[in-house]
């Protein structure tokens, strides 16, 4: 059923016949029986099938915030025999997410949301490789995710394309959009209802290397990340004590560590947000670029735990998953020289008396095949690294301005002494995570494109580090929809971007 070897009849992949629908329970369940080779890891089939089935019941996915897709052959809807037989010819998903995005200057000072789209498990059964219907399947589907908001507003699905090359014409979708509002009344965050129809951006992960999906329209992105060893050889964290010390503080001065978990979980993605929104207008402001993030949602972050939580059930048979799922550090400084006394006596001067400096990490782990016995098969991830600007007006891009850098990129908040309550908290988060990858059986731990300022903080750390630039795998891509005349420019084709959008907070949270 499904697929059919023995027909050595295939449809050519501009056919248009061929259609992209939605798959039957029975098309999913022998498309993932298939691909559990690729990405089935150390699950056995009766595991991942039922970590598929789990991950499509988690908050994020659920309600049709995935969707599954196959390109196949049409049929008469009447003929309900065909549709068991007919042959699934490639097939992937995609996860529904909200996203933040700025507009150049000049286009207005509000973050605007919307609708994104991640793509996952891009597949093709293996008797249908090399007859480009992944590449069939993928422009059909860069098309129809445009449109998709419109259709689950209506509260119904995308029904069969049926012609090529014509595009949008997915059950009426392009009309409901050109039915919609001219522009003239604006939404709730000053997105014409027009544009409330239409996706934001779609987003994959390649892991096959970087021309492939360029090529169908996903231009590349920043795929570099920072890998730390967290091998036996590697030297023990050192307790809080030790690393007071290190960071030369002053007397008086407290570290103090909190455990990320799901009861800190929304105030941390509250703040985020808050802060990622003032960076993302600074940034448009700033370079007349269009400024573009995933929000980091709550929902996300629990996606990505329930993985872990399900691989860790199979692979350490009557062992919990740890309730530890990143570490805030918070350094206060609480004394003064006297100099500073003196000056605060006389109506001037800045104490340190009371300053909170504070880093926090929200991370996973992820196993490999051979995962119980082979540590350099599994990676702790840090899924987002967010450094506290301490100011609580985000919103204006002017109040949330960044702290200076200096030559190696480093924060310098403002004095000597909160520069090295920055390091001394940046230095508590890896030593952490370093901690926590060992004892949980990781060989490494992997923070996917620091910024210059976190740059210079791994510089001043002291921990063993390599940078990697992926070449093959994780290699982030997106298709821009808003604002379509933004998205053209020099980073076409296998460039870094899409020219004119900058993707901000391009973590391993935004993977799918």
């Amino acid at each position: 059923m499904g697929s059919l070897a023995a027909d050595t009849h295939y449809p050519d992949a501009s056919d248009e016949t061929l259609i992209l629908t939605h798959p039957t329970a029975a098309e999913m369940e022998r498309t993932w029986r298939l691909n559990h080779r690729e990405w089935g890891g150390p699950l056995d089939l009766p595991s991942y099938l039922g970590r598929e089935k789990f991950l499509a019941s988690t908050p994020l996915a659920a309600n049709g915030g995935m969707l599954h897709w196959i390109l196949t052959e049409a049929h008469d809807e009447k003929e309900k025999d065909k549709e068991e037989k007919r042959r699934v010819l490639a097939s992937c998903e995609t996860i529904r997410k909200r996203v933040l995005y700025v507009p150049p200057a000049g286009a207005g000072d509000k973050v605007r949301e919307g609708l994104g789209y991640g793509i996952g498990s891009v597949y093709t059964y293996p008797e249908f490789r090399g007859k480009k219907y992944a590449a069939r399947m993928l422009k059909e589907l860069g098309s129809a995710l445009r449109t998709q908001p419109a259709a689950e507003e209506k509260g119904v699905e995308e029904q069969p394309r049926k012609k090529y090359p014509q595009k949008h014409h997915v059950n009426g979708s392009r009309a409901a959009v050109d039915a919609g509002s001219d522009g003239a009344n604006e939404g709730y965050d000053g997105v014409p209802q027009k544009k409330k129809a239409e996706a934001v951006c779609s987003a994959l992960w390649s892991d096959i290397g970087k021309r492939f999906y360029a090529s169908k329209g996903w231009p590349v992105f920043a795929s570099e990340h920072v890998e730390f060893p967290s091998s036996p050889s590697s030297p023990s964290p050192p307790g809080i004590p030790s690393l007071l010390e290190r960071s030369g503080q002053p007397h008086g001065a407290s570290l103090t560590l909190v455990p990320v978990n799901t009861s800190n979980l929304t105030e941390l993605c509250l703040r985020d947000e808050a802060q990622l929104r003032g960076d993302l207008l600074r940034h448009a402001r700033d370079t007349g670029r269009t400024a573009f993030a995933f929000a980091p949602d709550h929902d996300v972050f629990r996606w990505h735990w329930a993985r872990e939580e399900y691989i860790v059930s199979r692979v350490f048979p009557g062992r919990q998953a740890s309730e530890v799922r990143g570490m805030i550090a918070t350094v206060t400084s609480t004394s003064t020289s006297t100099s500073q006394t003196n000056a605060i006596l006389n109506g001037g001067g800045d104490s340190e008396r009371g300053r909170e400096t504070r880093i926090w990490a929200i991370w996973m782990r992820n196993y490999g095949e051979g995962a119980a016995s082979n540590p350099a098969k599994n990676t702790l991830y840090i899924l987002r690294l967010v450094i506290d600007n301490g100011n609580d007006n985000d919103n204006d891009a002017a109040s949330s301005a960044p702290p200076p850098l200096n030559e190696n990129g480093v924060a310098v908040p403002s004095s000597p002494g909160s520069q090295k309550a920055l390091q001394l908290a940046f230095d508590a988060i890896m030593h952490s995570a370093v901690d926590t990858a060992r004892a949980w059986h990781c060989g490494s731990v992997h923070l996917w494109n620091p910024t210059p300022a976190v740059r210079g903080l791994i510089a001043g750390s002291g921990l063993a580090h390599k940078f990697v630039d992926r070449e093959v795998d994780s290699i982030p891509s997106m298709m821009w929809y808003a604002d379509k005349e933004i998205g053209k420019g020099e980073g076409e084709g296998e460039g870094k971007g899409t020219g004119v959008v900058d993707w901000i907070a391009n973590d391993k949270y935004c993977w799918c």
